[in-house]
């Protein structure tokens, strides 16, 4: 095969990994914005590559991912792939992230520095857009500190989120004897405790209120939607929803979510309230999305 070479085209660099799976044991370098890559052989994962690289006058290889990568004689950071501004957005919202969020976790923060053409796909490529889409994630995860739903609720926290105003309908007497339960919380609330709300998430199975209970980025939350979005990316969320929070599948079904809801639209007319309502499915933690957004927006222009 002729030699192949490329070109890193991400501004916060790329990483050459010991194994075309993203997580902190894989990490062996990271790649420098612009560096020359040669494409060794292609992999099982259509978007990994097995490359070959020169660091420090040593010759080293691994596996990177190619959405990350142009031809060598491409500009860097230019079309198709990326453009130099979108670059520079994505550079702030780590160091946004990095700020508000001190303890966020490495698998959120490697997926939204490869997410680049995932971001772009799917139209986040302004600043307004991209911290609305951050003010609800970093709510909906702690400020990216939460892979799943707690359920470990006291008595009285578990009234204001699934008393009176939710399906579930969880009354005083009983919410005593699920506090700080998460498993039988889940099952009443999600799972077959719950009828209405378990024929709307899609969960069938005793135990599937826990097991598909809020889940990565946006939670999402039910086997309903762990088989969706798993179909839509050719990937089994639903016997492995712990994929779903893995950081090279992280933002996959949290941006089709956005997208299905057509959210750049109201993004764009800065309407967090009907955000927050489509991703949500009520208010709960309006005031937190209102302070992160206010606190992205100015740190990513």
């Amino acid at each position: 095969m002729a030699q192949q070479t490329f070109r890193v085209n991400n501004l916060p660099g790329m990483w050459l990994r010991s194994a075309p799976v993203v997580n902190e044991a894989t990490k062996k370098v990271l790649l420098p914005n612009g560096q020359i890559v040669e494409k060794l052989a292609e992999t099982e994962k259509p978007d990994w590559w097995r490359i070959s690289t020169t660091v420090d006058n040593n010759v080293v290889e691994g596996f990177s991912n190619n959405t990350l990568m142009v031809p060598d004689g491409v500009p860097t950071n230019g079309n198709p792939v990326t453009s130099t501004d979108f670059s520079t957005l994505l550079t702030k919202t780590l160091k946004a992230i990095k700020q508000l969020s001190p303890d966020a976790r490495s698998n959120y923060l490697d997926a939204i520095r490869d997410g680049g053409p995932l971001f772009e796909a799917n139209g986040i490529t302004t600043p307004q857009r991209m911290a609305h889409f951050m003010a609800q994630a970093m709510t909906e995860t702690g400020g990216f500190t939460v892979v799943r739903e707690n359920m470990s609720y006291s008595a009285q926290r578990m009234l204001e989120i699934f008393g009176r105003r939710h399906s579930a309908k969880v009354k005083p007497a009983e919410a005593q004897g699920l506090a700080h339960k998460p498993e039988a919380l889940a099952e009443r609330v999600y799972g077959l405790g719950n009828p209405e709300k378990a024929q709307e998430l899609g969960n069938t199975q005793p135990g599937d209120g826990f097991r598909y209970r809020g889940n990565g980025v946006l939670q999402t939350t039910g086997r309903g939607a762990h088989r969706k979005m798993g179909q839509a990316f050719g990937l089994d969320f639903e016997n492995n929803p712990e994929l779903v929070t893995a950081a090279e599948h992280a933002l996959k079904p949290a941006l089709k979510e956005w997208s299905d809801n057509n959210l750049n639209k109201f993004a764009d007319q800065n309407k967090i309230r009907t955000i927050t309502l489509r991703i949500n499915g009520g208010l709960n933690g309006f005031e937190d999305r209102k302070d992160f957004f206010a606190k992205l927006l100015p740190r990513l222009k």
